[in-house]
Parts: structure tokens; sequence; C-alpha cells
């Protein structure tokens, strides 16, 4: 965790105006500030770079009057689409402590934004460039592709995925950071998806390149592979694996 301590540099015009917040005849606990006038610091923690406090000490100065209120300045920074949760305190005589914790990315949403572990979207610029899977598809079916994302990537764990789509109609295709491209099509996805298991664990066991290498899983009973590669008779048969291979 990095924090750092900086002043506040208020205009002289907005101190003017929220001296008067010192007089009104309420006691205040020790842990809110009077006014913005007592407030001489700002503390930014967390894993966050100087892009993101710049844009969190710009929000928190453009509250003004509102300073004092605690409350308001936490709801403010966590509005702040890359903040997950922020925790606000006033730290007697005249410090403002903000406590940032910033979303995590998992994969590129759409090409426009990230989403996080708990499959919500957010938008950040500061997380672009990040080495991420990308996630496509319709913007209210976030959770089915998150679901479908988590899926082939349990069933491929030893695979980096590099692209996962979910078509309007519910079609799922994926591509693998080796290569291999895969259709799964919009019916029975997960039986098709072990399918295609088999045959992308055969070819690499058989030195099969896979740039570029389609797997077409939307048949009954097979599969079509694009390029000059061994056939399904052939795959059946190879290497002992007949068991796995009836399962084609």
């Amino acid at each position: 965790m990095t924090c750092h301590r900086m002043p506040f540099g208020l205009p002289r015009h907005v101190l003017r105006a929220l001296l008067l917040l010192i007089m009104m005849p309420s006691v205040q606990a020790a842990t809110e500030p009077n006014g913005a006038s007592d407030l001489r610091y700002m503390v930014i923690a967390g894993d966050v770079g100087e892009g993101e406090r710049d844009q969190i000490r710009r929000v928190v100065l453009a509250m003004e009057d509102a300073l004092s209120d605690i409350d308001e300045v936490r709801t403010r920074v966590q509005a702040l689409s890359w903040v997950a949760a922020a925790e606000v305190q006033f730290n007697w005589p005249d410090e403002l402590t903000i406590s940032v914790h910033p979303e995590r990315a998992i994969a590129y949403w759409n090409e426009t934004a990230f989403i996080n572990k708990e499959g919500v979207a957010f938008q950040s610029t500061f997380h672009a460039g990040i080495d991420l899977p990308h996630l496509y598809g319709p913007e209210d079916q976030v959770d089915e592709v998150m679901r479908r994302y988590l899926e082939i990537r349990r069933a491929l764990p030893d695979f980096r995925i590099e692209m996962v789509e979910v078509r309007a109609r519910g079609a799922v295709a994926f591509e693998l950071r080796a290569g291999w491209q895969v259709l799964l099509g919009s019916n029975d996805i997960s039986e098709r998806l072990q399918r295609s298991v088999v045959v992308i664990n055969r070819l690499e066991r058989m030195g099969v390149d896979p740039t570029n290498t389609r797997i077409d899983a939307r048949y009954t009973d097979g599969v079509a592979i694009n390029g000059p590669i061994p056939t399904t008779e052939v795959l059946l048969t190879t290497h002992q694996n007949s068991i796995e291979g009836n399962k084609l």
C-alpha cells in the first residue's frame, strides 16, 4: 500500500465561504472536520498510481463546501467507475485520509470496458494495456459471457484464453492464446466444449500447429477441423486414446 500526503491548496474564496462552518453551534466528533478550513492535507492510500491519485484529488477539491461531510467525500470517490470501495476519515487536526480499493480487472469487455471477478463491468483509463482475455457479448448478457468464460477456463486449465464471444442468440466461440479457434454454436455447449477439449489435446500431442487452426464443434457427433491435419478417423485411433475418441 502506498500513500501520498498532499496539501489541499483550496482557493481563498472557497476557504472564506467555508469559515462559516466553524461558527455552527453543534459540537462535532473529533473524527469529523469543522470545515474545509480545518483541512490542510490530503492522504490518498492504496494500490493506486499517480494518475488515479490526481483524479481523486480533483474530485475531492471540486466538492468545495461539502468537504466537511466525510460520507459525501466517500460517496464521490466511490462514484468513480474504477474504484471498488473507499474509506474516508478525518485525522485531527488537519488531515483527510482516503483509503482506496481499486477494481481488479480479469478481462476486457467489448473493447470499451473491463470485467472484475464478480462479473461486473466497469470503465477505466488506468487499466489499458494490461494483458487480459477479451470477452465479447451483448451489453445485457455480461453474466452469461462470464459464465461461459469460466466454464472454458475450467475445461482447459493448461491453456491461456485469448477471446470468448457469446453472440445475441447464444452462440459461443473462443480462441486460445496458443492459436486454437473453436466454434461451439448455441446448443449442447457444455458437451461440445468437452468434445473440443479432447480434440485439442489430441492435436497437441500430435504436434499439429495451432496457429489459426479452427475446430468447428457445431455438429451432433463430431467436429470439423480446417487445414491439412489428421482426419477424425485418424484421431480416434491415435496413441491408445480410443476410449476418449469414442466420445467424438
